[in-house]
């Protein structure tokens, strides 16, 4: 662990709501919606709760929302009772929620266990969501060789105005997926498409030993779409595939004795220039989870990538005793103007930076604790004479610099800060064409 993550403040992960003192929340799956309360956006992560020690105990669905992903609020967001699942049961696994395109309500779908898959609706994101369905699955046992649970719905876009749902798992006939109709609540007959993945292109059998696990997430990233499961990704040209197998998200970290990474379901969100990254992480057994928040960084062949740094400490907050503060590691950008950009050395891998050819944009670090009087803030960089750094401390500028020549390779330079003591919130405002790696202050 690094040392400085020991003195962190405030930890962020796992997630853990205020006044929650048992946070086995797993399997996320992250949104963003405008808070009805507020008008303002929020994360918000639809979550299982699990009781168990030796198995999985799941009783109802939960939902934790954040407005800066600090500062959690949970509830309870669908009861069992209300669905077509005994009254009993402790088999509320995974389950999802989108906002339909056609009547703006708010849809949940949800597993009931390996079985099978239900769908529940509320005018609020975070519900109480109520059975739309008269209790009957929408996905029953048997309506495709897969097991009909642990959905993820594809919305419409510019390719294909179809909303589609995705579910399944290898211990059957893999990942398959069928057209919603329009009211969200009735799969379109004859639609059942199977998903596939392949070990490599021009492999005729799919893979088999790397797709031990069950829900999968679809995801585009600007034009390339991704499948992910358990730690490991594959990619497409398409939503519903073919995919390519690219590997593993999750290399070092733990694995089950099957070979599995110690991590499973995964949930994946773009919000205000940042990608995030939510996943369930094992802790003393394969059935005790919590769920985990960290930054997504894409590299430029499509490689996947996290930091280890932050799935200790959590996103949005920042200590100002750290080593380095990576400028990717920013909450928001004035994007796409200023954007993340993967940073390469010899050929290999080297890094992220923010960087942006014109004009003058922002890019915000909220939460920074430790600060003290009158800071030095010393800032990796690359630049064009005349262009410009300026270091604002809640709004309040208390740092500019002017490059005074042009820095064609990465360089340390320094900015003497008039910044007051505490926690505050860091804005970096940049006028001109540069780039930053990260920064520190001493």
């Amino acid at each position: 662990m690094n040392p400085n993550v020991a003195v962190f403040p405030r930890r962020g992960n796992p997630l853990l709501p205020e006044g929650v003192a048992d946070n086995r929340f797993p399997d996320p799956h992250i949104k963003i919606f405008t808070n009805p309360d507020t008008g303002r956006e929020n994360m918000y992560v639809y979550v299982g709760h699990d009781e168990g020690k030796d198995r999985f105990i799941m009783r109802d669905w939960y939902v934790m929302f954040s407005e800066d992903l600090v500062h959690w609020q949970c509830r309870k967001t669908l009861s069992r009772k209300d669905t077509y699942l005994p009254d009993d049961s402790v088999d509320c696994w995974a389950c999802d929620v989108i906002r339909s395109p056609w009547d703006g309500r708010y849809y949940l779908y949800y597993s009931n266990g390996g079985e099978s898959t239900g769908v529940a609706v509320s005018d609020r994101p975070e519900g109480p969501f109520a059975d739309a369905r008269g209790k009957t699955p929408i996905l029953p046992k048997g309506i495709t060789p897969t097991n009909s649970y642990d959905p993820d719905v594809i919305l419409p876009d510019a390719d294909d105005p179809r909303a589609w749902i995705v579910f399944g798992s290898d211990w059957t006939d893999h990942y398959w997926a069928m057209q919603l109709n329009e009211n969200m609540i009735d799969v379109v007959p004859g639609t059942a498409r199977k998903v596939p993945v392949y070990p490599s292109d021009g492999t005729p059998e799919e893979l088999l030993g790397e797709l031990r696990s069950d829900q999968a997430e679809a995801f585009r990233y600007e034009n390339r779409w991704y499948l992910y499961w358990a730690g490991r990704y594959a990619v497409s040209d398409n939503r519903l595939g073919p995919y390519i197998f690219r590997g593993n998200i999750g290399a070092d970290i733990p694995h089950y004795p099957d070979g599995r990474a110690f991590i499973d379901h995964g949930s994946f969100v773009e919000w205000k220039g940042q990608w995030y990254y939510a996943v369930s992480c094992g802790l003393e057994s394969w059935s005790y989870r919590q769920s985990w928040l960290m930054y997504l960084h894409v590299c430029d062949d499509g490689t996947l990538m996290f930091d280890e740094q932050i799935r200790e400490c959590g996103v949005g907050q920042y200590w100002a005793g750290w080593e380095k503060i990576q400028a990717s590691w920013y909450m928001q950008i004035d994007a796409p103007h200023l954007r993340k950009i993967e940073l390469r050395e010899g050929g290999s891998h080297k890094g992220f930076a923010i960087a942006q050819q014109s004009g003058t944009h922002r890019a915000c670090y909220p939460h920074v604790y430790d600060m003290r009087e009158n800071m030095v803030m010393t800032l990796y960089l690359q630049g064009e004479a005349g262009s410009k750094i300026a270091v604002l401390e809640d709004g309040r500028l208390v740092g500019e610099l002017t490059l005074s020549e042009t820095l064609d390779d990465f360089t340390e330079v320094c900015i003497p800060l008039n910044n007051s003591r505490g926690e505050h919130d860091l804005t970096l405002e940049l006028s001109g064409p540069i780039a930053i790696e990260w920064f520190r202050l001493a």
